[in-house]
């Protein structure tokens, strides 16, 4: 299941893990012996390259293209605290963390986290999942930040007086550039540990500033299962959706109490929200390259395939492709 690509100093280098799978009827990886525990294809197909940099440094991307549900459970062997940094590009998931905190994983969401108990678990829904990141330690951070002057939060996770927390943000277009590039590298062997261990450093740069000490709080469980219900009914028809005001109701908010959990948990209004998921649905539905754009667009509720393009193309900044249907007259 996992691609380890380690560094020329080979287990010394990077953050060591271990991973293993959960089936919805209870079924186990670990029950398999050792050599037998890759992730079946029928239930899906996963990439997981580690890039091991330095001791205490990692860089990541993960592909899969899930069929069926499916849990990965993660353990860092260290002992040490670590700091995650990540950029989801597609697909929704939903993780739990050993210290007590969980939450959900939409498409274009950054994440940071700084997490002191090794063990955190992931459920994965049928769908493209694709992500790109990095984790640290504190003694890493501390030398990568030489000559810096952290926030304290950052000092405070340097020194190990912390509290676990994960954040998560709407990504720059920077940090997208930046996880695009780690997700692409075109480089092998010596080339691509230079080149990732400065993507690290950029992304690193990125977040830092997005999450600096004077930013928003990070959103309490209540509003994020308020702001999670919301979603769901809004995409429970892409083609129909609701009204924001009769989305509040639902969820037992006011319409600017709605507001207010949305710009807490998404860092955008409903409306923003909503336009950016159904184009990402749109995107993870054209990926699998069996609908034409005009099947997409009118499974969206878009009058003219047209009007569809626009819109992909001002969010993702490149025209939609899909399928060829020469059933269907242009518009």
């Amino acid at each position: 299941m996992t691609d380890r690509r380690e560094g020329a100093s080979g287990a010394t280098l990077g953050i060591a893990s271990e991973s293993r799978w959960l089936l919805p009827n209870g079924f186990d990886s670990l029950e398999l012996p050792p050599d037998q525990r890759i992730l079946p294809n029928s239930v899906a197909e996963l990439t997981y390259p580690q890039y091991s940099l330095r001791p205490g440094l990692e860089v990541y991307t993960f592909d899969a293209k899930v069929r069926s549900p499916v849990d990965l459970t993660y353990r860092v062997l260290s002992g040490e605290p670590y700091l995650w940094l990540a950029l989801n590009f597609s697909g929704c998931s939903s993780y739990v963390h050993d210290g007590g905190l969980d939450g959900a994983i939409v498409p274009g969401s950054s994440h940071f986290a700084m997490l002191r108990d090794p063990l955190s678990t992931f459920h994965y829904v049928a769908g493209h999942h694709r992500v790109s990141g990095m984790a640290v330690t504190p003694a890493r951070l501390d030398e990568m930040l030489q000559g810096q002057r952290p926030g304290r939060s950052i000092s405070a996770f340097i020194t190990g007086a912390f509290d676990p927390s994960i954040r998560s943000s709407v990504p720059s277009a920077a940090m997208r550039t930046i996880a695009e590039q780690i997700a692409r590298n075109p480089y092998q062997g010596l080339m691509e540990a230079v080149y990732l261990e400065g993507k690290a450093f950029e992304m690193l740069a990125e977040c830092l500033s997005a999450f600096h000490d004077e930013a928003r709080p990070s959103p309490g469980a209540r509003a994020r299962r308020h702001a999670l219900a919301a979603r769901e009914i809004m995409l429970a028809d892409p083609a129909k959706p609701p009204r924001i005001e009769d989305v509040a109701v639902q969820v037992g908010l006011s319409q600017r109490r709605l507001n207010e959990v949305f710009q807490e948990v998404f860092g955008a209004s409903p409306l923003q929200c909503l336009v950016r998921w159904r184009l990402d649905l749109a995107r993870q539905w054209l990926q699998t390259g069996d609908l034409s754009v005009k099947q997409v667009a009118h499974r969206l509720g878009y009058a003219h395939a047209s009007n569809f393009s626009l819109a992909f193309a001002r969010r993702f900044g490149h025209p939609p492709t899909g399928a060829p249907d020469a059933r269907d007259p242009a518009d």
